[in-house]
């Protein structure tokens, strides 16, 4: 008798880990989740890139049963002004999604970003929105059951695609980012309504503007001095924080998805969007930026997600690279939503930092590279790449001495490289000094802002020992 309930407990215990975890045998739903397209034409790079991301989330879905709609989290178009050719710009939208899909057959359902009306967005957003529906078409609005006025006096839609809701929310105004009463009752009111009917399945929520306080780039209004309150917005979190079975997918920063903190989890989920156009980064002075936001190699970059649920309503995220027709890390996976919050915790930014371990730097060297010029010798600083559980993200490298005090920021490659294996091994900068000492500090900081301990070396040279 003991051995048969020991047995019994043991089948159960099995069966309880094998529910728990996404069942990729067993996928009943695929949702390609992209944003920033910025369409400005047929045959674009961005046009291009677009339809290459479409590609490729229908080529990988379909080892899973095949793609069941396609999600776009705002910017489908690029021109900052409303007028014919914006128009021309929705037309081609339109001939690259039907190039690669039936609207019919794989749905779409998108939200208004920036870019996608005049003077982004404003009092006048939801009349400019319009566009889109009357050039996109019936066919394209087939998943929409909810409010139909919701849809044309505030652009909020309630779809379905297979069994699962998608919610769609739109601002009207920006620095900062705010949405009317009504947008903000209609969110609060539909949830309770969908949550209350399947408490255990995941609800979608898109708008353009990320979530303040959440994940990789939502803090980049502390830091960007031109706006305050563009990037993200606050306004949404209080009625967000109700529903734990909230997902909210965020574009408008470009942020690679390449970052552990591309998804968070505290209250609801947050997941980034990136971008397939182009990428940008925080404000964070690094070297080779062509702005204060982007990367001077900011264009050799696409990537987006494919949302999975399997039988149980266990989610789980590829993160697609479709620059390098790849996928990137290991999968974000989530179990289905339960009363006690569990399915919250794998991937709580508290929780995650303070398990981190911080990079661990090997020696840095120093070399004089080259000829003496208008009395400067070139001096090249090499390290090896930081050891770390993920990957270190920055490099903070500063020579001192002889009236000198040079400061860098190095961005590391973990943006461009799918998987942390395939990045840099070794790294280097040049500079040039006048003959005397100097002290080289270098430091590894990852992307939980843990520090390594610094590594340092002396440099001194003479122009008769070079």
């Amino acid at each position: 008798m003991r051995r048969s309930i020991l047995i019994i407990a043991a089948l159960l215990t099995c069966s309880t880990a094998f529910s728990a975890g996404f069942n990729e045998k067993k996928v009943v739903l695929n949702l390609a989740v992209i944003s920033d397209t910025h369409v400005n034409g047929y045959q674009t790079v961005p046009a291009y890139k677009f339809r290459n991301a479409l590609i490729q989330e229908r080529s990988y879905a379909s080892r899973f049963g095949g793609l069941d709609g396609v999600v776009v989290v705002g910017d489908l178009v690029d021109s900052p002004a409303w007028d014919a050719r914006k128009y021309t710009e929705i037309n081609d939208w339109k001939r690259l999604y039907e190039s690669v899909f039936d609207p019919v057959e794989t749905p779409m359902v998108y939200t208004i970003g920036n870019h996608d009306v005049w003077k982004e967005w404003t009092e006048n957003t939801y009349r400019e929105a319009k566009q889109f529906t009357r050039r996109l078409g019936p066919s394209y609005y087939l998943t929409d059951v909810g409010d139909p006025k919701m849809r044309e006096e505030f652009e909020c839609r309630h779809c379905v695609i297979g069994d699962y809701h998608i919610l769609s929310i739109t601002p009207n105004g920006r620095d900062p980012v705010v949405y009317p009463e009504e947008s903000i009752r209609w969110l609060d009111e539909t949830l309770k309504e969908v949550t209350e009917a399947e408490p255990d399945k995941y609800v979608l929520i898109i708008t353009h503007a990320m979530i303040y306080g959440t994940i990789y780039g939502s803090f980049l209004d502390d830091t960007y001095p031109r706006h305050k309150g563009y990037w993200s917005t606050k306004v949404l979190t209080d009625v967000l924080s109700k529903y734990p079975q909230a997902v909210v997918f965020g574009g408008h920063l470009h942020f690679p998805l390449n970052d552990p903190r591309s998804v968070w989890q505290g209250d609801f989920t947050v997941m980034g969007t990136a971008s397939t156009r182009y990428m940008a980064i925080d404000n964070g002075g690094y070297e080779n930026m062509a702005g204060l936001t982007v990367m001077r190699d900011k264009d050799e970059f696409s990537q987006g997600l494919l949302l999975q649920f399997d039988s149980k309503g266990n989610m789980r995220a590829v993160r697609m690279d479709f620059y390098n027709q790849t996928t990137i890390g290991t999968p974000w996976t989530m179990n289905r939503p339960d009363k006690d919050g569990n399915h919250l915790k794998k991937y709580n930014h508290k929780a995650l930092a303070a398990a981190n371990k911080a990079p661990v730097l090997k020696g840095l060297k120093w070399e004089a590279v080259g000829n003496v010029t208008n009395g400067k010798q070139r001096i090249r600083l090499s390290w090896d790449a930081a050891e770390d559980d993920e990957f270190a993200h920055t490099y903070f490298l500063s020579v001192t001495g002889e009236g000198v005090d040079i400061n860098k920021k190095i961005l590391a490659d973990f943006y461009h490289e799918p998987q942390p294996s395939m990045m840099k091994k070794k790294w280097s900068v040049t500079i040039e000094l006048a003959p005397g000492e100097y002290e080289a500090s270098l430091t590894a900081r990852d992307s939980w802002n843990a520090e390594s301990t610094p590594e340092a070396c002396t440099i001194r040279f003479s122009y008769d020992r070079i």
